[in-house]
């Protein structure tokens, strides 16, 4: 992270400069180049302090879990695409052991059992379509050696 420094030459000869700072060269700011950010941030959360506790109850809890108590502190792949697969698996096991402790482990699994998926139909159109394309590329590749 980078940042400025602000000096200027006029505390050498400031008459309250021991009040200000020890440093001999004068006082010295360092400003980071998100400061701005930060400061808009601060003010979005002093407006709507409510909102963010409510998120920090609701969020925050499931993120501490995860990185204290399973210790997933940091992602094993690189990417963002491989990054996000990890991080909505690491979500589904969470969303999973919830589900176990809500419901209970019996009850999860016969709903499960009895669930009805919107998307059955789909999955099968699609690996149809997939294998179609598959055997139709494999009688091509047969024809053209057998010619």
């Amino acid at each position: 992270m980078s940042s400025k420094k602000y000096r200027t030459p006029a505390c050498k000869e400031c008459s309250v400069k021991s009040l200000c700072t020890s440093r001999t060269g004068g006082r010295e700011i360092d400003r980071s180049e998100y400061a701005d950010a930060v400061a808009e941030n601060n003010q979005r959360y002093q407006a709507n302090a409510q909102l963010y506790r409510k998120r920090q109850e609701i969020n925050e809890h499931i993120f501490g879990t995860i990185k204290r108590q399973w210790g997933y502190n940091h992602t094993n792949l690189t990417g963002l695409e491989k990054v996000n697969g990890e991080h909505s698996l690491i979500m589904l096991v969470y969303n999973i052991k919830r589900a176990m402790n809500i419901l209970g482990v019996a009850e999860l699994i016969a709903k499960l059992k009895n669930w009805k998926s919107p998307y059955k139909a789909k999955v099968r159109f699609v690996f149809k379509v997939t294998y179609f394309k598959h055997y139709i590329a494999t009688l091509e590749t047969r024809l053209s050696i057998a010619a």
